[in-house]
């Protein structure tokens, strides 16, 4: 009966978890913002103890997986090249230096709180890998799209920066806190490019054979089964090497799942990738549900003493404040192309989620149950902040610092309408001349109406939310005018000296120029 109850309590978990991650988007915060107090709530409404054998480190394990491989499969090759460089030297060099920044800096700052210098370390390497899924769900709902230079290095730096801090987190810095793990640095370093190059290997190997047995198969179901299993398949089997000290696992994932997005481009079979995309965005989800959840449920509140959260504030601070920032502008200095607004955007995009919270769950099963709660409290701290201040506000900060293409978003949406209504009209003529059923027809012709439909619907909102940003930008206008008439009024009357008024008419002539500027017209207008 009781394992009854806990089964019946996971299905309401994950279905109120599914409820909470929508209203998040309704109103525009990080998704996983809900899913973590509603985790703190099961816990103190439910005793912990059902949750007790729930193996959360495994289920991390298959969390990471799932979205590293989900993750590879949203990556074009020809846009990964546009920032190859900057990516791969974020997801390694970036990955160490924000890990020993973060670390280092959080012993210095508050050496009493953390114990162990190792688990300064630990802490700030779990800490460096980001959460596109979480930033791009607000960024979305808010109807921001970043200039695809930036979208490419953020999608492309998350996947990889995750798959490595999973490397070193695990090689490297584990043994500092578990001594029977420790080993001499000349093998760590090559415990760790043997990780990176058997992640390779065995992606190309997976996509390879997952590939042929999407091929002989037929029907969506058993393509959404091979298409979970892959991941599972994938990661399990980098872990194999786990007694050498070697963890290609995580990336081996993300590999698969790159080189079966792109299979084409690598001499593989074309697969549906529709149909793995939409599998697996489903399985991730469920698996982030989860996790999140249980950040809160197992937080133990014992550790979370008046001292750990105001440590937890501090590192907080430390990592999205200096860790991340310095790592990043350090990092891309070479790259010539971006510009310190973009480098800063990229360092405050840095949210911290889903690998964060797994990677914890992970060591924790790895370390003393005092250090345990340090570093669950901690992190959950940290997590917490980093999707409220930096998740919440990426959109807006987007916004000020220029770097959105609202335009290229509707001219996409409005190329895609258009071509669906080419298609259309082309099944029409086919129809017409008998080369098509009435069945097919029929079936076909519904699909391609519903995507009009929707295609049409995104464009309507992206031209409602155009007129109310220029109907604030117009009222914004009338109101710095006034500001300038009244100056003027009052100078002329010899109220306001000459310096003030010059002031004050050059700083507001600024500002309506800049409204100006951002009222020019667009695709939206054209299409309104």
């Amino acid at each position: 009966m009781a394992d009854d109850f806990g089964i019946y309590l996971a299905v309401i978990i994950l279905i109120a978890g599914a409820v909470l991650a929508k209203v998040a988007e309704r109103f525009k915060i990080p998704y996983p913002i809900p899913l973590m107090v509603a985790g703190l709530g099961i816990k103190l409404v439910i005793d912990p103890e059902i949750f007790a054998g729930i193996p959360l480190s495994l289920i991390a394990q298959l969390t990471l997986a799932s979205v590293l491989f989900y993750a590879g499969l949203n990556i074009n090759m020809k846009e990964l090249r546009l920032s190859i460089r900057s990516i791969a030297v974020l997801a390694t060099v970036g990955v160490f230096l924000t890990s020993i920044i973060a670390g280092g800096t959080i012993w210095l700052a508050i050496p009493g709180q953390v114990g162990l210098i190792g688990v300064a370390f630990i802490i700030g390497a779990i800490l460096t890998p980001t959460d596109p899924a979480a930033l791009f769900s607000v960024l979305e709902s808010g109807g921001v799209r970043v200039k695809r230079k930036l979208f490419s290095i953020l999608e492309g730096e998350a996947v990889f920066n995750d798959a490595t801090a999973v490397i070193i987190v695990i090689t490297v810095f584990l043994p500092f806190i578990v001594p029977t793990l420790a080993q001499p640095w000349w093998i760590v370093g090559g415990q760790f490019v043997a990780s990176i190059a058997l992640g390779v290997i065995i992606g190309l190997g997976i996509a390879w054979g997952m590939s042929q047995i999407l091929l002989a198969i037929e029907g969506t179901t058993n393509t959404s089964i091979v298409t979970a299993a892959t991941p599972i398949i994938a990661y399990g089997l980098g872990e194999l090497f786990a007694g050498f000290g070697i963890h290609p696992g995580a990336l081996a994932a993300v590999f698969a799942g790159l080189f079966m997005a792109n299979s084409r481009s690598i001499g593989l079979p074309v697969l549906p990738q529709k149909s793995m995309r939409g599998t697996m965005k489903n399985v991730s989800f469920v698996f982030e549900i989860i996790v999140f959840i249980f950040l809160g449920i197992n937080l133990e509140t014992a550790a979370m003493t008046p001292e750990i959260i105001a440590v937890g504030g501090i590192v907080g601070l430390l990592v999205i404040l200096i860790a991340r920032p310095i790592s990043v502008f350090a990092v891309t200095a070479f790259d010539k192309t971006m510009s310190n607004r973009d480098r800063f955007f990229v360092s405050w995009a840095g949210v911290k989620g889903v690998a964060s919270a797994a990677l914890a769950a992970i060591v924790v099963v790895e370390v003393e149950a005092g250090i345990g709660g340090t570093i669950t409290s901690i992190v959950f701290i940290v997590v917490f902040m980093s999707l409220v201040v930096q998740g919440i506000s990426a959109p807006r900060i987007a916004t000020i610092l220029s770097l959105i293409e609202e335009e290229d978003a509707a001219q996409e949406i409005a190329a895609m309408r258009d071509a669906t209504r080419h298609a259309l009209l082309k099944l029409v003529d086919k129809y017409t001349e008998g080369k098509v059923s009435s069945q097919i027809y029929s079936r076909l012709k519904a699909e391609l109406e519903e995507e009009i439909f929707s295609l049409e619907d995104d464009l309507r909102k992206l031209v409602s939310d155009r007129r109310s940003r220029l109907l604030e930008l117009e009222i914004r206008e009338e109101i710095y005018r006034e500001k300038l008439a009244f100056f003027q009024a009052e100078y002329e009357k010899g109220k306001v000296p000459e310096s003030l008024y010059e002031d004050q008419k050059s700083e507001l002539q600024a500002e309506i120029d800049d409204l100006v500027i951002q009222r020019r017209p667009s695709i939206i207008d054209k299409e309104e």
